[in-house]
């Protein structure tokens, strides 16, 4: 249904080009015969109606856009709405042909306001239905929603929902309306598909699909087919999510995928088959590129026979010289030209085939069909179409290895997409191309300050990017990320070149970590699918919030490498700043492979070690101390640090860091400093407040649960550790058992008490999207992370809340590092200061005796979070007599502390 050549705002130039975009008609192609308008006005302003018609008929755009101005500034001077309210309308279309969407949408805003003078609310449903459209193609779906049927929609919800009177739909309703009434079931049911709820995006598409004859089958069709891949991809992902926490699940999860995708090629094939019947070459077009797209999709089931899809490909090429010429043309043929013969390509924008298997067609099929898009381009004259066409073009000569030829095209779509800013959600791609093709020519200057541009760019439109579809989060990290990755790795070579020394402390560190830190923020808004994480947003830079005893160590890892950046408090003879290592070993860089297995080495050794009377062998501990933390020990000593917070990167983010053992001073890093962690310094504001802890909401679950088939053991000292919050909070509040259950959650921290502390004991799982990522409440149920969002939302502004969560019994998918990026993101989502949780399950009885002393710390005055985990880590160490196993890091080292350590 999103017209595909405006889809494009949202999603088509973020870098998903190939895999995660779809082609679609417009719901709208006719422009109102202005020759039948009502022409009691004078000759002249008839004529330039006429003239305008004429004009656009003839492909001149522009030339119509002037013309009819002058027509609308007539009849408005004339007070004839009716008349003014059909040139708005067209010269709003004429915008949406030149993706002016700013002006289109304020045309479209006054065609409603002078249908409404005119009383004329058949128009003015069938406009709010175009402009719903246009929002869903620029991605602002719960707009265009609202505009179809109410600003009240729950877009969570199961069931259709009633519409308001002046909503689009239920003006169709009453004036028995039934072309706008399908177009508004289909443009509703993509919206809905934006956001997510695929099921009742499906059930207003069937609606669309009861109206018979129509004449949108074949894009009711092809929604429907678009909706059953992004179910497809998402049971995909969670399928894979299921390895990692519940393989029994994981088949299941396998099976339901195949059959999404294989409704999705039904629903292709019907489009195919009718838009055969009604000779419609662009219908054909359309439903042959979503049939291909969904086989790379679904690669891994070979549910489409190769050989088919090579013969779908040699019918899609035959097609474009019969499809008349359009932007959404344009676009379906750079689709085609740039298909890659990679199937883990995931994106044919900014990543290239094997060398020697550039794509499924010939050099020259793809050089005379992106030229063709160009042409197209020029033809209807849309910059954002021609900057996308020579783009593309730059880039395939890119994979080619002609840099030449490359940077020739790629400088000519940075013309065009600079132009009025109409292309700027493309700008940041061909500035990042430009910064490869400039790297490899040697030009590092050029090429860095190319990389500076597109990463500009790309943060003024980050929200956008990474609020879209959920389903493509995998394939933000997988071709968004780099350009981050990219720039911090260029910054970092640029001064370490410059000093020609191994570390240094120069601004141009704390550019890349700022660079590294967007990352992550984009990271955590992309994994929850929202924004709301933008509004809690701390301006400073790292090296403006460190206090004088506190230091930053932050992670970043590149292809071959990972570097280690360590900012430091300014001190009377030394100024703060930042220093840059490399990970060494034997003074050789370590390749990041080497560490990964080091670190998965080491937490299955710490796992392993709560079932042995030794506890478990220090040596890996050591050697990750000596790789992390021994290079900047004179640091420390000479800042005088006593806080260290880590701000990790990937698979570094799954490491007990209080657990890495000093072998020189026989000691644990925890022993030595208090230790801390947060996935953004921007999402944490390290400040002490008056904190009144008095009392918590207790929820806790000491039965044995079946989730998903899965077997939670019973927490058999749960009663234990709740006992012990209640020893130290004796005012909280208790929910066990059965009475633990999400809606009474919502209820209590909806009433007006307020709890600086919510303590949740139960089994909780954090998988590799949101969906697998619950917390485990009474008869068997489960907590969603979105609905402990919204309960734990009732406590924003509050005063004093909400200090600090508490989740014990967690169990983190091991290996994956979106896993723990959600644990640390649950707090942080949600406005809370702090969060205590683990890494992975540990024994309960252990976990009662840490957390009670972690709050008759906190409980001390003067004693910061961070210090008060500390001195319970520390006594836990020093345990002996039949506690004496519970000293092992296996029990106390996987609690980390999440966001404000003050």
């Amino acid at each position: 249904m999103v017209n595909r050549d405006r889809q494009l705002n949202k999603r088509r130039f973020l870098g998903f080009v190939f895999l995660c975009s779809f082609i679609f008609f417009t719901w709208f192609t006719h422009v109102p015969l202005m020759r039948n308008i009502a022409t009691a006005q004078t000759a002249d302003i008839s004529q330039q109606v006429e003239q305008g018609v004429k004009s656009y008929e003839a492909g001149d755009i522009r030339g119509a856009i002037e013309t009819w101005q002058k027509a609308l500034d007539a009849y408005k001077k004339a007070d004839n709405a009716k008349n003014a309210a059909i040139v708005s309308e067209n010269l709003a279309r004429a915008y949406q042909q030149l993706d002016d969407t700013k002006e289109a949408i304020a045309f479209f805003n006054e065609a409603i306001t002078y249908y409404g003078a005119a009383k004329n609310l058949l128009q003015v449903g069938r406009i709010l239905t175009e402009l719903a459209q246009t929002y869903n193609n620029q991605g602002q779906a719960r707009k265009a929603i609202s505009l179809l049927c109410s600003n009240k929609f729950d877009i969570k919800s199961d069931k259709k929902q009633h519409c308001e009177a002046n909503s689009a739909l239920q003006i169709a309703f009453t004036n028995k309306d039934s072309h706008t009434e399908v177009v508004g079931f289909g443009i509703l049911g993509e919206a809905l598909r934006l956001v997510g709820n695929y099921d009742l995006a499906i059930q207003y598409l069937e609606d669309a699909a009861k109206v018979k004859d129509s004449g949108y089958e074949i894009l009711i069709n092809n929604s429907l087919g678009n909706v059953y891949v992004n179910l497809g991809q998402l049971w995909y992902i969670r399928a894979k999510s299921a390895e990692q926490t519940n393989g029994d699940k994981a088949g299941e999860f396998q099976q339901n995928a195949i059959e999404d995708f294989n409704k999705s090629i039904k629903y292709f094939n019907s489009s195919l088959e009718l838009a055969h019947k009604q000779n419609n070459f662009l219908g054909q077009l359309q439903a042959l590129l979503n049939t291909i797209q969904v086989s790379y999709r679904s690669h891994d089931f070979n549910l489409i026979p190769s050989a088919t899809i090579d013969d779908k490909i040699r019918e899609a090429v035959s097609l474009i010289d019969k499809v008349t010429d359009s932007s959404t043309k344009a676009y379906m043929a750079i689709d085609l030209a740039l298909l890659p013969s990679d199937f883990k390509i995931t994106s044919s924008i900014t990543q290239c085939s094997k060398i020697g298997e550039l794509g499924k067609l010939s050099k020259t099929e793809s050089i005379n069909i992106l030229n063709q898009a160009i042409t197209i381009s020029k033809k209807i004259k849309n910059s954002r179409v021609e900057s996308y066409a020579y783009g593309a073009l730059g880039h395939f000569w890119e994979c080619q290895g002609d840099e030449a030829q490359a940077l020739k095209y790629t400088k000519q779509a940075l013309i065009a997409a600079d132009q009025k800013l109409a292309a700027k959600d493309s700008l940041y791609l061909w500035e990042w191309q430009a910064g490869r093709i400039l790297k490899k020519q040697n030009q590092e200057k050029e090429s860095l300050e190319a990389y500076q541009r597109a990463f500009k760019t790309l943060e003024a439109i980050r929200s956008d990017i990474i609020t879209s579809t959920r389903d493509v989060q995998f394939d933000f990290r997988d071709v968004v990320q780099p350009l981050y990755r990219e720039l911090a790795e260029f910054q970092l070579q640029q001064i370490l070149q410059a000093s020609m020394k191994s570390d240094i402390s120069k601004s141009g560190a704390s550019d890349a970590l700022e660079t590294i830190d967007s990352l992550k923020l984009a990271e955590l808004q992309n994994y929850f699918g929202g924004d709301c994480i933008v509004n809690v947003l701390n301006p400073q830079r790292v090296d403006e919030i460190v206090d004088k005893n506190t230091a930053v160590l932050s992670s970043i890892i590149f292809d071959d490498k990972i570097a280690l950046l360590l900012t430091l408090p300014p001190r009377k003879t030394q100024p703060g700043g930042t220093l840059v290592r490399w990970v060494q070993a034997s003074n050789k860089i370590l390749q990041k492979e080497e560490l990964q297995k080091q670190i998965q080495a080491f937490q299955k050794s710490l796992i392993s070690g709560q079932g042995r009377p030794d506890g478990y062998d220090r040596t890996l501990a050591s050697q990750l101390y000596d790789l992390i933390i021994r290079p900047f020990v004179k640091d420390f000593k000479a800042a005088n640090i006593k806080t260290l917070v880590f701000v990790q990167d990937g698979f570094l983010r799954s490491i007990p860091m209080a657990a890495l053992f000093d072998t020189q001073a026989q000691e644990y890093l925890i022993q030595q400093y208090a230790v801390g962690t947060t996935p953004s310094i921007r999402l944490t504001l390290p400040k002490s407040s008056d904190r009144h802890l008095e009392k918590a909401l207790v929820l806790g679950l000491t039965k044995a649960a079946i989730i998903d088939r899965q077997e939670f053991q019973a927490l058999d000292y749960a009663e234990k550790e709740i006992e012990a919050v209640k020893q130290v909070f004796p005012n909280s509040i208790f929910f066990i058992d059965a009475k633990f259950a999400p809606e009474t959650l919502r209820t209590e921290l909806g009433n007006k008490n307020i709890f600086p502390i919510v303590h949740i004991v139960s089994h909780a799982q954090f998988g590799t999207i949101p969906e697998d990522t619950f917390i485990i409440t009474g008869n068997n149920r489960k907590l969603t992370i979105s609905e402990l969002e919204d309960a734990l939302s009732n406590l924003r502004g509050k005063a004093n809340a909400l200090e600090l969560l508490v989740l014990t019994a967690c169990q983190t998918a091991l290996g994956d590092d979106r896993a723990t990026l959600g644990l640390a993101g649950v707090a942080l989502q949600v406005g809370v200061k702090s969060a205590v949780a683990s890494l992975w399950s540990v024994q309960d009885k252990s976990t009662a005796l840490l957390i009670e002393e972690f709050y008759r710390n906190l409980k001390k005055p003067g004693m910061t979070k961070v210090e008060a985990l500390r001195q319970a880590q520390i006594k836990m160490i020093k345990l002996t007599g039949e506690e004496s196993e519970f000293a092992s890091p296996a029990f106390w080292s996987p609690f980390i502390l999440i966001g404000n350590w003050v």
